[in-house]
């Protein structure tokens, strides 16, 4: 299953075994065998016999296993990435010279995570490797998020501060990491290998809707922004 996703997610064709060029190859099987079993687990053996090379060509190509870690998550958060800060920097061009609404900027933040996790075949692979990486966190990996995740993540504090000034920089952060949870909670579960929600609520949940994904999360989050302070 998770191979045949990822077949989805690469744009160049690069991610059938058997064709195309052996870096886009060894790119792809990489991308499935690190969704499957993680960075640790993951075996260059294991990615070069789906790739259809041979073990020195990872070393050929990207000097080492870590190195291939490194060009997966960049190929696959970089996108993501960069659509939330556009997403943010549109929505407080279109208020200008106000400031956007909350609703707004959560919409900036939730709309490309809903959007970008899934690919061509319905399933959310991005989901499932940020979840892979939250649950066996390394030095690599913690590396890369400090370096391309986190200054999109400082924008959008600020911009959280910006349009709830009553709320102390300590409560946003509590906040938007609930916020993030609640996000990735409903991709786990809308995702075609476990559709737990939808089975969960016997069908009233319809999470191959996209649009309705964003609209509920757009007002659980934005009712937790505006929740009281803790004292």
């Amino acid at each position: 299953m998770a191979r045949k996703v990822m077949t989805a997610m690469t744009s160049d064709g690069a991610s059938d075994a058997k064709a195309g060029d052996p870096r886009g190859r060894i790119i792809a099987a990489a991308q499935s065998v690190f969704i499957e079993q993680g960075f640790d687990l993951a075996t260059v053996r294991e990615i070069t016999l789906r790739a259809d090379v041979n073990v020195a060509a990872v070393n050929y190509y990207f000097g080492s296993k870590d190195e291939l870690i490194s060009e997966v998550l960049n190929l696959m958060m970089e996108p993501y990435t960069h659509a939330r800060i556009a997403a943010l920097e549109a929505c407080e061009k279109a208020a200008s010279p106000e400031l956007p609404s909350l609703e707004d900027v959560v919409e900036a933040l939730v709309r490309p995570m809903v959007q970008l996790s899934r690919d061509a075949s319905g399933a959310r692979p991005l989901t499932r490797l940020i979840l892979q990486i939250r649950s066996r966190p390394r030095e690599l990996t913690t590396s890369f998020f400090i370096r391309r995740v986190d200054p999109a993540i400082f924008r959008f504090i600020d911009a959280l501060a910006r349009v709830i000034p009553s709320m102390t920089r300590k409560d946003i952060f509590w906040r938007y990491n609930f916020a993030i949870g609640a996000v990735m909670q409903v991709l786990t579960d809308s995702d075609p290998s476990s559709y737990r929600l939808k089975q969960l609520s016997g069908g009233l949940c319809d999470t191959d809707d996209d649009e309705q994904i964003i609209l509920q999360l757009k007002s659980f989050v934005c009712a937790g922004f505006r929740a009281p302070p803790v004292k």
